[in-house]
């Protein structure tokens, strides 16, 4: 086996036009299903970056808005129209808007990955990167742009989010907010004298965010065959990966398997170097065993 390892990132995939950005997603669950769409709308700040930094913002669901919006559900138990629905209506109606963002979304999340199309070996008409069918691949795609563009073969592959083209994975996404005990909406609250209702509420709102989160200490630890593997490792090269915040404990746990001080390192970039760099500085790596290119000149 090969000394290499690639970690894969998004940029790979559009780098062999395949329309795999988050950005793309916003428009298909536009297309597909509206109501959704306008539920993350409603409930987040959809701002020009927010498709771009999708998985961070689902931290940033608007609770004081949806609570907000779901109390006008919640009938006082003295109003002259109250009906036992009323025992449930402002739970359900918090419960639809997170089940529409966490579960619904999600599932046309799944959809559209697998209905992207990837191109054969021989269709591609970019240049084809240089790629070791005998190395190791961090993958955080979940398309099999490698298997089909490459013919890597799946046991040299590792979808550490999920593979799109199996039926049975779940596809990994969300946040990196670890909320604590004290970031519960119930924190604080005196049960014994609050509203039912609106206790039950507040788990459910705690549940989105719990939902949402990226579970990347459990991944890890399920993969550790894989980070252990590394140990041979010599050289890594980091194809169309942003180094995002949210998956630095990867890139963190692969310097742990590793000579920090002898591994190089060949990180690529979209149009600023600096973005990079300060990533690869951040997990400790000496710059002189670090460049840093274009896609396109690997």
């Amino acid at each position: 086996m090969s000394d290499t390892l690639y970690i894969i990132g998004n940029g790979f995939d559009r780098y062999h036009d395949i329309p795999s950005d988050y950005l793309d997603f916003g428009r298909y669950l536009k297309e597909v299903d509206l109501a959704t769409y306008r539920e993350v709308e409603t409930y987040f700040a959809v701002d020009d970056a927010f498709w771009w930094e999708f998985e961070a913002r689902l931290a940033d669901f608007d609770v004081d808005t949806v609570i907000d919006y779901a109390s006008q559900f919640l009938m006082s138990y003295g109003a002259e129209d109250w009906s036992d629905s009323g025992h449930h209506d402002y739970q359900c109606e918090l419960n639809r808007v997170v089940e529409a963002i966490s579960s619904t979304m999600r599932g046309r999340f799944a959809d559209w990955i697998r209905q992207l199309r990837i191109p054969a070996a021989n269709s591609f008409t970019g240049k084809p990167l240089p790629l070791d069918p005998t190395a190791r691949y961090l993958n955080f795609n979940y398309t099999p742009t490698l298997q089909k563009a490459y013919g890597i073969a799946d046991s040299q592959v590792l979808h550490i989010h999920g593979q799109a083209s199996s039926s049975t994975d779940q596809l990994v996404l969300g946040h990196a907010w670890q909320r604590t005990l004290a970031d519960s909406l119930n924190h604080g609250v005196d049960v014994e004298a609050a509203d039912t209702r609106v206790l039950e509420g507040n788990r459910i709102v705690d549940d989105y965010f719990s939902a949402t989160f990226k579970p990347t200490d459990k991944i890890i630890l399920q993969q550790q065959p894989f980070f252990h593997s590394l140990r041979s490792v010599r050289r890594i090269l980091v194809m169309g990966h942003s180094l995002s915040e949210v998956d630095a404990p990867y890139l963190e746990e692969i310097t742990k398997h590793i000579d920090a001080t002898t591994v190089t390192w060949k990180v690529s970039y979209h149009s600023n170097p600096a973005a990079a760099q300060a990533p690869m500085s951040e997990l400790g790596i000496d710059p002189g065993l670090i460049s840093l290119a274009r896609l396109i000149d690997f």
